[in-house]
């Protein structure tokens, strides 16, 4: 089995503001010349706004969301050379951001693999939630909404997660699903609140309006509330269904 002589990294960047961005991460961004990322302009635009770096001889690959043979074979010519990056915006490379395929793929070739350790919009959501994890009641469960059948079933695995009323449940999505994904929640929820995490650690002025708010309410007043929020100033949410009240 052909093994790439170097290492692929796996780079959490910021979540939103830019000084959210761990020392070993601005190190990698200085140091290696090969990047992959969701938004390769984007990337190039915040390594030299935000860090002063460099780029004229960096390059910045677009990464497919879905597995791509000829990208594969790319990184792969890539990595028998040199070190290679992957970076993401959401703090946690692969998650929810494209690229767990490549990851695959590559693991299954040997390659030599190195996740560096960041920040993560998982745990600032955590740390807003208000669940007391050192409790009785400290589990929890984690999804990500993609589709509702057109029947309104939704996925299963996903309904599964949102009976289990005894936990809070984080849910992951896009903004432009919010609407969907609570109408195909509102018959298992019953009375429980929903919080909606806007933009977390964005920056608060212009751009994002919402950014760092949590809201609180039950799943009807949210399809109400829904129609009065300006969702194309929001970028990311994310929501959290709490445990049902007799349950805490």
């Amino acid at each position: 089995m052909t093994t790439p002589a170097r290492t692929l990294f796996l780079v959490p960047w910021h979540i939103g503001n830019r000084l959210d961005i761990t020392v070993h991460a601005a190190r990698v961004a200085r140091k290696l010349r090969v990047f992959l990322a969701e938004e390769p302009d984007l990337t190039r635009e915040q390594f030299t706004r935000d860090l002063g770096v460099d780029c004229a001889g960096k390059e910045f690959l677009l990464i497919p969301e879905k597995e791509d043979p000829a990208f594969l074979k790319k990184v792969l010519a890539k990595l028998a050379a040199e070190d290679v990056a992957l970076i993401c915006s959401g703090g946690i490379p692969c998650f929810i951001d494209p690229g767990a395929w490549l990851v695959k793929r590559l693991r299954e070739r040997e390659s030599p693999i190195t996740a560096l350790a960041g920040a993560s919009i998982l745990s600032t959501m955590l740390s807003l939630s208000a669940v007391d994890w050192t409790g009785t009641h400290n589990r929890g469960s984690f999804v990500i909404y993609l589709e509702a059948s057109p029947q309104g079933g939704g996925n299963e695995v996903f309904l599964d997660a949102v009976r289990r009323d005894r936990e809070p449940v984080f849910v992951f999505l896009n903004v432009h699903k919010l609407r969907e994904c609570l109408s195909v929640m509102k018959p298992l929820l019953g009375r429980r609140r929903i919080s909606v995490f806007f933009d977390l650690t964005k920056k608060t002025r212009g751009k994002y309006p919402y950014a760092d708010r949590v809201m609180t309410m039950g799943c009807a007043a949210w399809l109400k509330e829904a129609d009065k929020i300006p969702w194309k100033e929001i970028s990311d949410i994310a929501l959290m269904l709490h445990p049902r009240e007799d349950a805490a």
